[in-house]
């Protein structure tokens, strides 16, 4: 039975004369329905572009291309895709990264999901628990849905859920090993069988690359002990010798999840490709009697000594005859071949990825600086810059620069100091003799006159008296005699003459006793008053200073000591952080210190691959 719903989902119809309904489902893709009705089924009508179908309560469709055949018998022949393709119809408009660590393969897939317009699709199971980064660009949401899975190493199987609105989806571990879940023999359930083996397809060693371009396009040295290619087993190399290839997807910017992709395919394309096409006839509704996608399956045909275990990965079934059912198993993937198909032509087919290009962009910084203050440069990283090549800088250093002599002032200023307290000063001696003046002798001349004559006062004429006065006595004979001195005066005259004193060699010795000094000064003010005055000014360059040497600092950390006046060095290994990467995102800080006052002068040239994606664009 073929019941058809209208966009709504909605059941409108039953084309109880649809024929020729086949159904091809593959491992991991989208899945198609095919049938035909009679050109003259009123059913027809019902039967418009993204309306839905679903066969025997099975997977629900919806109707795409329509073919008309117009002639006897002919009729009108639809071709339907699973509904997982509605995903095809929103997009990842711009750039988009999620995942890293911290970030699940389920938050990945709910991220895709959640900008889906409709929300016909919910995340029902995932039994992955990978932090992969992925990154997407004007991709659709199917697209990258079945990219969260390409890196892993396990097997995997999307599986679906239409049988209720939301729609779920669910990503299953595949497991290939173990015992089978389905037979197919010979003269049992068999009704052909094909064999096809393709060794132009083996790869041995396998050289994975990523984003960007030439030297700056993402390899997986970095992850791999700096060898740029994976390498089969000596086993697989003894079998089939070094066959290389590389493998281009851009889709991957993170080294490890760009290796864990390689590893997987290089584990698949390693051995030849190996598909059998296998008719059968189901013989019962479920179990060990109806293939499923996934399913591992033993293959027996004794007749030619085959006897395959592998698992499904492809099931055609022809409703109007099930003696047509086809099963396709293969020892990989088909995806795996399909990635494989597209190494040549993704070589010389550009992918519709914003690229970017080889940037290089300067900056320069002059400044007068100390032993204490550098010349600083903040420089930033941005954090589309996917890559860098090289980080350089030249270092000049001159003599500290002044451009003037003296400066104006217009204000008078008054300066106070004051001291409010007592302060005393002193002084001490132990005492001791000093030798104060010492002479060697001589004769000095120490007065001199030249002459003259000198009178002294004049005397008055003198009179003698005496008296006699006896009372008593014999007076004998006797006589008294005496001279008058008349009145005179006495005149001395000095010739011209000098004084000479001779003094012998001697010194003078004086002792002082222990004694101090003391000073008070009281508690005072000086006030200075300068009065409103100018000073002119004499402008040119002055130096100072004679550096002889200067250091580089990277983030306050001191890196490289340089005697002299000039250098030149490539600052790219003081950088790294302790993940040996340079930080994206952030400002970066490169410091010369002078060992004097100098004037430095820094140049810095940043060379690296820039994507083309921003914030916005202005």
């Amino acid at each position: 039975m073929l019941e058809i719903f209208d966009r709504t989902r909605r059941r409108v119809a039953i084309a109880e004369h649809a024929y020729s309904v086949r159904e091809v489902t593959p491992l991991n893709g989208v899945s198609h329905l095919y049938f035909s009705l009679p050109l003259d089924d009123p059913k027809n009508s019902f039967c418009s572009p993204f309306w839905y179908v679903r066969h025997d309560g099975g997977e629900l469709y919806r109707i795409m291309p329509d073919t008309l055949t117009a002639a006897d018998g002919g009729g009108v022949s639809y071709q339907c895709e699973h509904v997982l393709a509605t995903l095809i119809d929103d997009l990842l408009f711009g750039h988009h990264v999620v995942g890293n660590v911290g970030t699940y393969t389920a938050d990945c897939i709910c991220y895709i999901l959640s900008h889906q317009l409709t929300q016909n699709w919910v995340l029902a199971a995932c039994d992955f628990r990978r932090q992969f980064e992925y990154g997407w660009e004007q991709e659709t949401l199917l697209s990258a849905l079945f990219s969260i899975a390409t890196p892993f190493a396990d097997r995997y199987q999307w599986v679906t859920d239409t049988a209720s609105y939301p729609w779920k989806l669910s990503l299953k571990r595949l497991e290939t090993e173990g015992n089978p879940e389905f037979y197919i023999r010979r003269r049992h359930n068999m009704t052909s069988f094909q064999r096809g083996r393709d060794p132009q397809q083996i790869v041995t060693r396998l050289y994975p690359l990523g984003y960007g371009e030439g030297v700056n396009q993402l390899g997986i040295a970095q992850v791999n002990n700096g060898v740029p290619y994976l390498q089969s087993p000596p086993e697989i190399i003894a079998k089939y010798g070094v066959i290389s290839r590389a493998w281009i997807d851009r889709r991957y910017e993170d080294a490890a999840s760009l290796k864990a992709a390689a590893e997987k395919m290089l584990a698949e394309l390693q051995e030849p490709l190996v598909t059998y096409s296998v008719g059968v006839q189901e013989l019962g509704p479920g179990g060990f009697e109806r293939a499923g996608l996934g399913k591992r399956v033993r293959v027996v045909y004794p007749e030619i000594g085959e006897s395959i275990d592998t698992f499904i990965t492809e099931i055609s079934r022809d409703f109007g005859d099930m003696d047509k059912t086809a099963v396709t198993v293969a020892n990989r993937e088909t995806s795996i071949a399909a990635s494989l198909a597209d190494l040549a032509d993704r070589q010389r087919i550009e992918q519709a990825y914003a690229q970017g290009a080889t940037q290089l962009y300067a900056q320069a910084l002059q400044a007068n600086c100390d032993a204490s203050h550098g010349a600083v440069m903040d420089f930033f990283i941005p954090s589309e810059m996917r890559i860098i090549n090289k980080v350089l800088a030249k270092i000049r250093m001159g003599r500290f620069r002044a451009y003037s002599q003296a400066t104006d002032t217009a204000d008078s200023q008054t300066v106070t100091s004051t001291t409010s307290d007592k302060t005393t000063y002193s002084s001490s001696s132990g005492g001791g003799t000093s030798t104060t003046t010492e002479d060697g002798g001589g004769e000095s001349t120490t007065t001199e006159d030249g002459g003259g004559e000198t009178t002294d006062t004049e005397t008055e004429a003198g009179s003698v008296h005496w008296n006699y006065n006896m009372t008593t006595g014999t007076a004998e004979g006797h006589s008294h005699s005496y001279k008058a001195v008349e009145s005179h005066r006495h005149r001395v005259r000095f010739s011209s003459h000098s004084h000479r004193i001779r003094l012998s060699s001697h010194y003078h010795r004086i002792d002082l006793p222990d004694h101090r000094h003391s000073i008070a000064i009281p508690g005072h003010a000086h006030r200075v008053t300068i009065p409103s005055h100018g000073h002119k000014i004499t402008p040119g360059i002055f130096e100072f200073g004679r550096a002889k040497s200067f250091s580089l600092y990277v983030n306050g950390v001191r890196k490289y000591t340089h005697s002299g006046s000039t250098a030149e060095v490539d600052v790219t290994d003081w950088l790294l952080g302790s993940d040996r990467r340079i930080p994206r995102g952030s400002w970066l800080t490169l410091e010369a210190r002078p060992d004097d006052l100098a004037y430095i002068s820094i140049d810095l040239i940043v060379q690296g691959f820039v994507q083309s994606r921003g914030d916005n664009t202005v």
